[in-house]
């Protein structure tokens, strides 16, 4: 007894040690020497800027998401901890839970990610360190939308279940996120130049603490460097003050766009029609939206001279592993434009730049490609997460499958009787978030929608329409208590709407 009861406080001590060893991270600066997210194409900083972007946090630094990531909203997926987890342990008795993300090599979780954050993992497609970096969150098993701790850390593989490196772990405290925050707020350039920096030096602004050298350095640097690299000038504020490499990334980046080898002048710099890519101002975008019948869009932006003269061609397979061409047309001369396809849209097809020729090989002609850009996968939700049905623990998600308007059903286990409740309830689809809401398309019972899966917290429903997807078509969740069997229209009079989806390609995410 005395023996067993020596190793569980050895245990509960090697476990506290642990814990006590991980470091805090209070400002941006203390990322400076760490290797999370610094080089090309790892994207731990990008991932940790884009999660200071969907939090708020309050004067006392409680840590309010804007997200479920029990539900596994943006890809979010559930963290079981063990004795020698390099967390702090938690049973399943506990009130915390964790949740990681970053697992990019899961379609599911890079799918449901914004383009800033993936387009270096689809770029550097045979590069171990594309899919390294991890964050986890600490949250309440009964309110998982409030989380108490942050941390970064690194996979020891690139397994979406891999161990991690504890020497690699760290814990992020509220005041970094806040710093990050603040990065999205401009600044009076002449105004900071002219008074520099006397009164900043208590800032919480960390680009305030700068030298008047370093302030200039990122602005004519490193700026400059990365404008047309992410569009976010907060999130380029945010890489150099992190210590990211930002000279490595600009070389990779002349190299994928052809740029000359010359630095660019500043006239170059601001030209709105440039040769290439690097002596503009805009990112280059190509990605998968919708036309109005449901199927597959072409869209691009901002390819600069060099580019358009390359029989460049915009082209979509069906997946980032496929090599098969499904639809694909000619840029002809455009910097941006699109194209119609009658593909109907499916997860996960991915749209590219390529340089088409033909080759003469065992006495054949043959069409040939190169990729010189992959734009990020299709997603079915558009990346926009499920809506939450007022006053219940459940919530409505608009998708699409082969170019049909969708709705997927989340309930909360703890949500027993959901049935009963629901039992006079539905889900409509409008063309428009201006319809009426007896101007359905099409509707179905809540209670009919088919069950798919689960998550640790929630079941999950589905049902598919025969309403095409298309530029704002929206699912609205339509509550009853009419227990009468009067046909659907007559039940508009006593129905509430309890949950409307972001309109179809309404926002940017």
């Amino acid at each position: 007894m005395e023996w067993t009861s020596l190793v569980c406080l050895l245990t509960l001590f090697s476990v506290s040690t642990s814990a006590s060893m991980i470091e805090t991270l209070h400002q941006i600066k203390d990322l400076q020497n760490k290797t999370f997210g610094h080089e090309y194409p790892r994207h731990g900083l990008l991932l940790l800027h884009w999660l200071a972007n969907h939090i708020s946090i309050s004067r006392s630094e409680d840590i309010l998401l804007h997200f479920d990531p029990a539900r596994q909203d943006f890809g979010f997926r559930y963290y079981r901890s063990s004795n020698s987890s390099f967390l702090p342990y938690l049973d399943d008795s506990s009130d915390r839970a964790y949740y990681f993300l970053g697992s990019l090599g899961s379609e599911s979780v890079r799918t449901k990610l914004p383009p800033y954050v993936t387009q270096d993992y689809y770029n550097a497609f045979e590069d171990p360190k594309r899919d390294l970096d991890r964050i986890v969150l600490r949250v309440q098993r009964t309110d998982p939308r409030r989380a108490d701790k942050v941390y970064i850390t690194q996979a020891l593989s690139k397994d979406q279940e891999a161990d991690y490196n504890p020497d690699e772990t760290f814990e992020i405290s509220p005041k970094l996120l806040t710093q990050v925050q603040i990065l999205k707020t401009p600044l009076d350039l002449i105004q900071i130049l002219e008074s520099h920096m006397t009164e900043g030096q208590n800032s919480d602004d960390p680009r305030l603490v700068l030298s008047r050298d370093q302030f200039l350095h990122h602005l004519k640097h490193s700026d400059k460097h990365l404008q047309t690299i992410f569009e976010d000038a907060g999130m380029r504020w945010f890489l150099f003050l992190a210590g990211y490499d930002i000279d490595n990334r600009y070389n990779i980046h002349r190299k994928t766009w052809f740029c000359t080898t010359d630095e660019p002048n500043q006239q170059d710099q601001m030209s709105r029609d440039p040769e290439t890519l690097c002596e503009g101002h805009n990112t280059v975008k190509i990605e998968v939206k919708s036309t109005e019948d449901g199927y597959a869009r072409i869209i691009w932006s901002g390819l600069p001279k060099n580019i358009i003269q390359m029989n460049t061609t915009a082209v979509i397979f069906s997946s980032d592993m496929s090599n098969e061409l499904e639809r694909f047309t000619e840029i002809g001369g455009q910097s941006s434009g699109s194209y119609d396809t009658y593909l109907g849209l499916k997860h996960g097809i991915h749209p590219r730049l390529v340089m088409l020729n033909f080759a003469f090989e065992y006495g054949f002609i043959g069409l040939r490609y190169a990729f010189i850009w992959r734009g990020p996968q299709f997603d079915e939700a558009n990346r926009a997460i499920p809506t939450d049905v007022t006053g219940y623990n459940a919530s409505l998600q608009l998708y699409t499958t082969d170019g049909y308007a969708c709705a997927r059903i989340y309930i909360r286990k703890s949500f027993t009787d959901w049935k009963t409740e629901f039992a006079n309830s539905w889900v409509s689809f409008y063309t428009s978030d201006q319809d009426l809401d007896h101007k359905y398309k099409h509707y179905q019972w809540v209670t009919s929608f088919n069950k798919v899966d689960n998550t640790e917290e929630y079941l999950i429903y589905e049902y598919k329409s025969s309403m095409s997807i298309g530029p704002g078509v929206q699912a609205r969740f339509m509550f009853s208590t009419d227990k009468t069997s009067y046909r659907i229209f007559q039940k508009w009079f006593s129905a509430t709407v309890k949950a409307r989806t972001t309109p179809w390609e309404s926002v940017n995410n």
